[in-house]
């Protein structure tokens, strides 16, 4: 009876919820837990949320019966079960004595539990290395008895609820504790609690199998069965994208996901920020796309499962591991990472060769090994999880050396004080590549990323490939054009495909032709010479008369590759296109005397004759109304029609007209530019079934610098494009005519002066454009889009020289004021007065910006302090506070400040600003005239 008693008096501490879905039907009373976020939790507002709680309202919607939630802490709900005042728990771990105690039936969802470990132990990479620490728990959780399984000698802290072991964590009594996936934001110092206890240092416990349990003897048993059978598998995997997944603002942003302790690669700051090699790769693809993105930094591990369960979209770059999931893709080689081989520096061992017959260890996830034992046949190679294990195994001889990613490991050691104790020891070299991931349901995204990638010019790789790498040996991108790496698996695709068909135009010059001995030749034929050099790939180039016969065979697959083509959507049927390697400007040739043509529209109502393989010979009538269109087979036959007159101008690219123009010795003809046509970029179709093949040639495509795009062009185009008279045809006339000839001297003085007039002319509109695009109109400052590009400067200088920067907000307080007293003239006096006293409280290093109306924006560089923002903002107020003596009297106004910091509040200039923004309406609030830090600066 008193036990009795007592558990009613329990109950009544208990959340019951009742969930109608049909009157008069039957009502279930399911016990779930009050604080086990995000399964089954009580929110702010007290109603039950969470996965768990959504899977059973899905199955009562379905089986059309009423739930009622008896929410209660963890050891309570097992307690209702046991005393049958529940009809089941509807979710808990699967352990082997709940089996004996209930009818556990699964929910088909597989969750973690983990071991959360404070930041500050850099050295805790495996649970075995938790022995030494206090371990806090849940009591009658699972995670009591896997732990006491698991780590027999670990101190278990036990406590009634997870709030006070939460508590306990931050008061600094754990450096460790037990909980599942997520740390719950309902939580007081959630916050806190997250930065000390960052998602990426927690050490993966065990899978759990969810369940719900019902009594033995339960008649519910079968039915209820039955019912959790009937979720699909698609509301299973929404019900874990909600609860499992990681939230963003904008429901578009792709979650990348980010293995840390991997730098310079990828990693996360102490401020929690992603940065490394990979993050810049993908904000520079996130820049190119439009795409919005969000870093998820983890564990290698739980980072693949999350994409695996897809609760992210995709992770940025990964080895391609034997043990990888077959729910994962590799969407795109992204980069590769060189080796090196590391060995005690104070210890003596024998150089490996092919005779070494020792321990040598590699990471877990190597996928180098079968190069290595080629190397190394005599070798025994055993695998470890981490720098950690590897560095230890050797201190301990159980290995005489390791391979590992150089540039990670060598910062990796410098970060557990060993840099000095090991040294790279001469082997063999090898490049690993890296792939960024995807869900293999989601190709649309793989297509996306590659897509997004090939739009980034080798350049710009190699640029931010130098911020983060510094040694020539150990680069990847800047390597390219001597030696492109390949994947082993792209080797072998090569080996297996020779040689390669390649459709050419025959009658095409300079692109592509055959000569007079008989030979292809032209910009197609040298740009795949090199690609056959670099790739060790035999092409066969089989010439063509028609287009249409080179389309009709890559459609049949009597042809691998065409060399030269425009992507159309009909064609992606039967062929995969590489990014462009050549672009097309346009130009017309027309008599000299003929009208100046700089734009399409003034070739309304002219007969233009027009290449007939060219896309625009088809499209140029709807571009240009009225324009009649005559298509001819070649270029010669064009020039032909002009000088009979039959046309009025021919239509080609500047290449193909300017080699005609040279061999056909008309001195009076000439070539315009035209700027405003659509742009058909050349690109190499590959057969829709050797997609493999794309890729490698992207890697060889991109491979080729500017410095040997400007060599191919010199050497196939040499021709004066004009838009008036062509001088060097004009000589020829003089020559030809002497009575005239000091006329036409005088005419081509005067003409070149007038070029040199108008080149001058055009150059000083020029830079004033570029000067009015970046600089306020008004106060000749800098504006938004110049201020933008200076921070972002200012962040990757810093970055690298460990320095800090400023950027502060101003917004006038009083300035409408005078507006509105005295006119806006009297204000844009007031601006300019202002910009002056601006610009002498900062250095000439630092930056005053006009951002518009009353908003200023000062960018102070290279401080040593973040009080030094602070003593700018007080000068700048003490200036402020005096009269500024106008044109019409003295006025005063004030000045709101807000301070960011860099690396402290943001890593960019959009966040930067956006915080110092956020900090000046703080300082508004406080009462105006004054100045703002972040808190985090003052705690």
């Amino acid at each position: 009876m008193i036990r009795r008693l007592l558990f009613n008096a329990a109950l009544l501490l208990c959340f019951v919820f009742y969930a109608p879905a049909n009157a008069g039907a039957e009502t279930l009373r399911v016990a779930l837990s009050n604080d086990t976020y995000p399964y089954m939790f009580v929110d702010e507002q007290g109603q039950p949320k969470g996965l768990i709680v959504d899977y059973w309202r899905e199955i009562a919607r379905q089986q059309q019966f009423n739930i009622e939630f008896v929410m209660a802490a963890w050891p309570e709900t097992v307690a209702l079960l046991n005393a049958g005042e529940v009809d089941l728990h509807g979710g808990m771990a699967y352990t082997e004595q709940r089996a004996k105690d209930y009818n556990l039936h699964s929910i088909n969802i597989t969750i973690y539990s983990n071991v959360f470990v404070h930041r500050d132990l850099l050295r805790v990479q495996t649970l075995k290395d938790l022995t030494a620490y206090a371990i806090g728990v849940v009591e009658k959780s699972s995670h009591e008895s896997t732990l006491a399984r698991q780590l027999p000698k670990a101190l278990l802290r036990k406590y009634p609820n997870v709030t006070q072991m939460y508590d306990a964590a931050l008061a600094g009594e754990l450096k460790a504790f037990a909980a599942l996936d997520r740390l719950p934001p309902r939580y007081h110092a959630f916050q806190n609690l997250n930065n000390q206890f960052p998602l990426y240092k927690k050490l993966p416990l065990q899978a759990i199998d969810l369940v719900f349990g019902v009594p033995l003897d339960s008649p519910l048993n079968a039915r209820l069965e039955q019912y959790a059978a009937a979720v699909s598998a698609s509301t299973l995997n929404a019900l874990e994208r909600k609860w499992l997944g990681f939230k963003v603002d904008n429901e578009n942003t792709l979650l990348l996901g980010l293995s840390v302790l991997n730098p310079p690669f990828m990693d996360v700051s102490a401020q929690g920020e992603a940065s490394g090699l990979l993050v810049d790769l993908w904000r520079l693809w996130s820049e190119k796309t439009g795409t919005s993105i969000a870093f998820v930094p983890d564990n290698s591990d739980d980072s693949l499962s999350s994409l695996a369960n897809q609760r992210i979209d995709a992770h940025i770059g990964f080895p391609a591991i034997e043990s990888l999931s077959p729910q994962l893709a590799k969407a795109y080689h992204l980069y590769s990472f060189s080796t090196a081989y590391y060995r005690l520096k104070n210890r003596g061992f024998p150089q490996l060769d092919s005779q070494y017959n020792g321990n040598i260890g590699i990471y877990s996830n190597a996928t180098y090994l079968v190069e290595l034992q080629q190397q190394y046949p005599a070798a025994v190679f055993k695998r470890y999880p981490s720098l950690e294990s590897l560095t230890q195994a050797t201190i301990d001889g159980d290995i005489d050396g390791f391979f590992g990613a150089e540039v990670i490991a060598n910062v990796r050691l410098n970060q557990l004080n060993l840099a000095n104790d090991f040294v790279v020891a001469p082997a063999t070299r090898i490049f690993a590549p890296l792939y960024a991931l995807t869900h293999v349901d989601n190709p649309e995204l793989a297509e996306q990323i590659r897509e997004g990638f090939n739009q980034i010019s080798l350049a710009e790789l190699i640029d931010i490939e130098k911020k983060w790498v510094k040694l020539a040996e150990q680069s990847y991108y800047a390597d390219f054009r001597n030696k492109i790496p390949l994947t082993p698996e792209e080797r072998n695709w090569l080996a297996a495909h020779k040689p390669l068909r390649v459709g050419i135009i025959s009658n095409w010059p300079p692109m592509e032709f055959v000569d007079e001995e008989g030979n292809v030749a032209g910009v197609s034929q040298e740009i795949l010479q090199i690609l056959a050099e670099r790739l060790n790939i035999e092409f066969e180039l089989r010439p063509y008369d028609q287009f249409e016969d080179i389309l009709q065979d890559i459609e049949q697959r009597n042809l691998d590759l065409v060399a030269n083509i425009s992507p159309k959507a009909e064609r992606e049927v039967f062929a995969r296109f590489t990014e462009p390697f050549w672009s097309v400007n346009w130009a017309v040739i027309g008599h000299i005397n003929s009208e100046n043509i700089t734009t399409a529209s003034q070739l309304s109502g002219k007969r233009v004759a027009v290449f007939r393989d060219y896309q625009l010979a088809k499209d140029l009538t709807g571009i240009v109304a009225g324009s009649e269109v005559i298509t001819i087979s070649d270029l010669a036959d064009g020039i032909r029609l002009l000088q009979n007159n039959r046309v009025d101008f021919v239509l080609d690219s500047v290449e193909a007209g300017s080699r005609a123009l040279k061999q056909s010795n008309a001195i009076n003809l000439r070539m315009q530019l035209i700027d405003d046509l659509p742009d058909y970029p050349s690109l190499v179709a590959v057969r829709s079934d050797y997609q493999p093949l794309v890729a490698i040639l992207n890697k060889g495509l991109r491979s080729i610098g500017e410095t040997e795009r400007a060599q191919i062009y010199q050497h196939w185009f040499d021709f004066e494009i004009t838009q008036g008279i062509d001088r060097k045809r004009l000589h020829q006339i003089i020559w030809q005519v002497v009575a005239i000839a000091l006329v036409f001297l005088t005419v081509f003085i005067s003409w070149n002066l007038f070029l040199r007039r108008e080149v001058n002319l055009r150059r000083d509109a020029e830079h004033k454009m570029r000067y009015m695009a970046t600089h306020d109109d008004l106060t000749g400052l800098p504006n938004r889009s110049l201020l933008r590009e200076r921070i972002d400067l200012a962040v990757e200088q810093h970055s690298r020289d460990n320095e800090i920067l400023a950027v502060l907000f101003l917004d006038l307080d009083g300035f409408k004021a005078v507006n509105d007293r005295h006119g806006h003239d009297a204000g844009d006096e007031l601006l300019l007065k202002l910009a002056g006293v601006l610009e002498g409280c900062v250095r000439k290093s630092d930056m005053v910006a006009r951002l518009g109306g009353d908003e200023f924006v000062v960018l102070l560089t290279a401080l040593l302090h973040s009080d030094d923002a602070a003593i700018v903002a007080e000068k700048i107020l003490y200036q402020l506070n005096k009269p500024l003596q106008l044109s019409f009297g003295q006025v005063t106004v004030g000045v709101s400040i807000g301070i960011a910091i860099y690396p402290h509040d943001a890593t960019n200039s959009v966040a930067l600003l956006k915080q110092a923004d956020k900090q000046m309406y703080l300082a508004k609030q406080q009462g105006k005239n004054g100045y703002s830090f972040t808190e985090r600066e003052f705690s």
